[in-house]
């Protein structure tokens, strides 16, 4: 009987009810111990009906053991994971030990989950609901969490319950939550009399309630010490105890039974599975006899069936290791681990060994140290991290300490534990004096600082690292160097940037590719920030060209997005599109979701610039979904600022300003992280004629202002700053694009008898590079001039086609600017723009169309965006219904825009 649960009932039908129609739901409980949660779930599995139903349960012995959560419920379905495309296949099989490890991204295995999950959906509405999903292992939780996140249409409901203390579980994979309180005093009477049979005494009720906090379980396991006249009010209640008291609710119980029955308590309690064989045969090693266990099921703590056991509450368990001395707990861990002989519990018996270690051993250490590398080559990272902390507490001297604490560290970084991976980071550092491990510690700490959004402290950790090299691994020594120019371009530090780059190229060792490759790419950022554009589109043209030679395989990934980002500085977007999109497809086959959102972030910015608008959009809302998922903050920040940068160009007010808010949030927190967001926020105030506000929006008060945009508001406000960047960039004829813009901020500063042929030159290198919306407002800003030199005529001339432009990127407040000055010049414009097809669809909705027109079948589609087949169907049946459309090859012919690019 559920008391005081009717409205999370009603929550629990609804999704239930959402994935019969084909809908897909999520709906976590979390609270503290005793308070429902699990009789919730078990609501939900009995109103499921004929639905398919998967458990799974966090159990805490477990919690190190990588994906023992997913095994659960994916062991037995052999046949269905074979018929998951191959490589999510080989990920799952490998991550669950059903085939050999494969070397892939995390998050190959998490989209294999997501898609047999959906797998299972297609005949019948599935149910998962997940138990104590804080002491799920890592990995399976993480797992389990991606799939939440990306279902959409595939007839699965997901029900998960968590303690409070995990509670940013809900927080951060932003999955809808039901906060579980204390019942109150009408629900706690009706809870009293149906467990007794009693009408209990107001008196009573509130007391209880008062002294439970109206926790369920506490209440149930004070009335089993509560006679008819206690709750009637004849008798003095005795005193309640706290539910969260380390197991005491249930300590009488485990205190009645004899010594025997709780060795037998205490070998379940710490098992490190749920497996009845390996405690049996641990209690044989013991010369328990069988009726100890049996004593224990008739406690009502544990509970047998099916060759396994689970304890009744959490908090059984609890009170079973609570009550035991240390000396038997570390009796029980060696019986178990004797018992634990076969090859497949190998991790299972080393992390009894050492729980049952009494001090510093070894040889426990490198066992574990095996277990944290077969952890590791199943891609379940996070129960690596763990095993190796352990070996490094066993470690008997500093040295090997040190070496394990920084494994960990790395195993940390690529679970995405960037705050775990400093911490760890920093003890290594502090217990050794090796040159070479303190320098990978600091190359890798530099690393945990840049993505968490230091990226001033990054340059100086990194730069003292690479110094530890200069001699004996110049490579690496150069490599370090370059990672540390780029943090020092990402915290404005350009003279720190040129400093580091230049001591990359003097100590890299000559023949090295990919070094001279990383190199170019920095030195030519560098000095683009220097405002040296001649040198630095010369080195970017040179990376460009290895990139195209060599191929991106062969280089560093985040430095091969890194120049595409520069190549859209420079104008060079066509050319950095096809790099990226050879990246991008590289990423997505293998699953390696941590680097993609830079790359898409990168790759909306070159789609908005080659005029495909939308496009951009959908590229880089897709980077924001996944940025959520991968842990790097810096990744999420430039996400977002693409995005807003999307919107601003749009004209989309409101999602503008609400993603530039979510960027300065994180850029906020301690972190200096360039300035992107502020900058889309400026373009969005220059497209709404709001100058001073473009301006503020930066902090760009001084002098000197090196953006474009920001010059532009500036010489619209009447505070025109000192023009030399503008005639340097107008004098670099190399930089096309750039050297428009210039010219057209020219002509905005020149007097009536200049004006003309500072935009007549603008247009002419506007012609030499594809970007629509710069053209646009070079024509616009002209047929201003022109009106208000009184050349009406002339003028129009130039806004009817900045008119069409704008309207078809689309870019809706340059648009309606335009018609402003339309009118002014005598000729009316109403607004005749229909909204086409293509703007009508979200931007997931717009990738599915866009992945339809090259080809791809659902299934590739669903790959490539980590979604279920379902989802696909469901967004393209969405497009159809949306354009009108009836078959799949109407998209191509129709809106031959979506092929641009592809």
């Amino acid at each position: 009987m559920l008391c005081g649960r009717e409205a999370e009932s009603r929550q629990i039908d609804s999704v239930l009810d959402g994935a019969r129609r084909g809908d897909s739901g999520v709906l976590l409980f979390y609270g503290e111990a005793g308070i429902g949660k699990t009789a919730l779930l078990e609501y939900g599995e009995a109103a499921a009906g004929d639905m398919r139903v998967l458990q799974v349960r966090g159990f805490e012995p477990e919690q190190n053991l990588a994906f023992s959560g997913l095994s659960q419920i994916f062991f037995p379905l052999t046949c269905e994971i074979a018929e998951l495309p191959e490589a999510q296949a080989r990920a799952l099989c490998g991550a669950l030990a059903m085939g050999p490890p494969v070397a892939a991204d995390r998050f190959a295995v998490y989209a294999a989950t997501l898609g047999l999950l959906a797998q299972l959906a297609e005949y019948r509405p599935l149910l998962v609901t997940i138990d104590d999903l804080q002491w799920l292992d890592g990995p399976s939780a993480e797992a389990l969490t991606f799939a939440a996140h990306r279902l959409v249409a595939e007839n699965i409901a997901i029900l998960a319950a968590v303690r409070h203390s995990r509670a940013q579980i809900g927080a951060d994979w932003q999955l809808p939550t039901c906060v579980l309180e204390g019942l109150g005093d009408d629900d706690t009477a009706r809870l009293i009399e149906a467990h007794t049979a009693i009408r209990p005494a107001s008196a009573v009720v509130n007391h209880l309630r008062r002294e439970t906090a109206g926790n369920p379980m506490a209440l149930l396991e004070t009335l089993n010490g509560l006679t008819a006249a206690h709750l009637t009010g004849g008798a003095q209640l005795p005193a309640v105890v706290p539910v969260d008291a380390a197991g005491a609710l249930f300590a009488p119980r485990v205190a009645a039974l004899d010594e025997r029955a709780r060795d037998a308590l205490t070998l379940l309690a710490v098992s490190r599975s749920s497996r009845m064989g390996t405690v049996l045969a641990a209690g044989q090693n013991l010369s328990l006899p069988a009726q100890a266990f049996l004593d224990v099921e008739a406690s009502g703590l544990v509970e047998f069936g099916n060759g396994s056991f689970r304890f009744t509450h959490p908090l059984a368990r609890t009170a079973a290791t609570t009550a035991v001395p240390p000396a038997r707990r570390r009796r029980a861990h060696l019986a178990l681990a004797e018992a634990a002989g076969e090859p497949e519990q190998m991790p299972e018996r080393v992390w009894h060994l050492a729980e049952a270690a009494l001090g510093p051993d070894e040889q426990v250490a490198l066992a574990l140290e095996r277990v944290a590398e077969r952890t590791r080559s199943r891609n379940g990272y996070a129960s690596a991290v763990s095993a190796l902390v352990r070996a490094a507490a066993l470690s008997q001297t500093e040295v090997a300490r040190a070496r394990r604490l920084f494994a960990a560290a790395e195993n940390a970084l690529l679970a995405g534990q960037s705050t775990r991976a400093r911490s760890l980071l920093m003890q290594a550092d502090a217990l050794t004096d090796d040159l070479d491990l303190r320098g990978a510690v600091a190359a890798n700490r530099g690393r945990v600082e840049l993505f968490t959004g230091h990226p001033a402290l990054a340059r100086r950790v990194v730069g003292a690292a690479a110094d530890t090299f200069r001699v004996t691994d110049p490579k690496r020594c150069a490599e370090l160097l370059a990672d540390s120019a780029v943090a020092a371009l990402l915290a404005g530090d350009a003279i720190a940037a040129v400093e580091a780059a230049d001591a990359a190229n003097r100590v890299a060792p000559r023949g090295s590719t990919s070094t001279a490759f990383i190199i170019k790419v920095v030195q030519g950022m560098t000095l683009l920030h220097m405002r040296d554009l001649v040198r630095g589109s010369a080195l970017l043209h040179e990376a460009a060209a290895m990139v195209e030679h060599w191929g991106d395989e062969s280089l560093r990934v985040e430095y091969v997005i890194l120049s595409s980002l520069g190549m859209y500085w420079i104008g060079m977007h066509d050319l950095a599109l096809r790099v990226l999109s050879s990246v991008v497809n590289r990423l997505r086959d293998t699953g390696a979701i941590g680097m993609l959102p830079f790359a898409l972030a990168t790759s909306a910015y070159c789609e908005a610039r080659a005029g495909r608008v939308n496009s951009a959009r959908s590229i880089a809302s897709e980077a924001v979904e996944l940025s959520l998922l991968g842990g790097h903050s810096l990744w999420r920040y430039l996400a977002l600022s693409s995005l807003a940068h999307v919107e601003a160009i749009r004209g989309d007010e409101d999602d503008c300003r609400a993603h530039v808010a979510r960027a300065l949030t994180l850029r906020a927190r301690n972190a200096d992280y360039p300035r992107d967001a502020a900058e889309a926020l400026a373009l969005l105030e220059l497209g709404k004629g709001r100058y001073d506000e473009a301006i503020k929006s930066t902090g760009d008060t001084g002098p000197e202002v090196g953006h474009p945009d920001l010059i532009e508001a500036r010489i619209r406000n009447g505070s025109p700053p000192d023009d030399a960047p503008i005639d340097a960039l107008a004098t670099n004829t190399t930089l096309p694009l750039q050297a428009a813009v210039a010219w057209r901020l020219k002509g905005l500063l020149a007097d009536n008898a200049e004006f003309v042929e500072c935009f007549t030159t603008a247009i002419g290198l506007h012609s030499q590079v594809l970007c629509p919306f710069e053209e646009a407002r070079t024509l616009l800003a002209y047929g201003e001039r022109l009106r208000r030199a009184g050349h009406r005529v002339q003028s129009r001339e130039h806004l009817r086609p900045a008119l069409e432009i704008f309207t078809a990127l689309p870019a809706a407040q340059w648009a309606a600017r335009t018609r402003q000055e339309l009118a002014a010049t005598g000729e009316i414009r109403r607004d005749t723009t229909r909204v086409s097809g293509l703007e009508q669809l979200t931007p997931q909705e717009y990738q599915v169309a866009r992945a339809v027109v090259t080809g791809a079948t659902n299934r590739d589609i669903a790959s490539l965006l980590f979604l279920s087949t379902k989802t696909i169907e469901y967004h393209l049946n969405n497009v159809f219904r949306k354009l009108g459309l009836r078959r799949r090859t109407e998209l191509g012919h129709r809106f031959p825009e979506l092929l641009a690019g592809s």
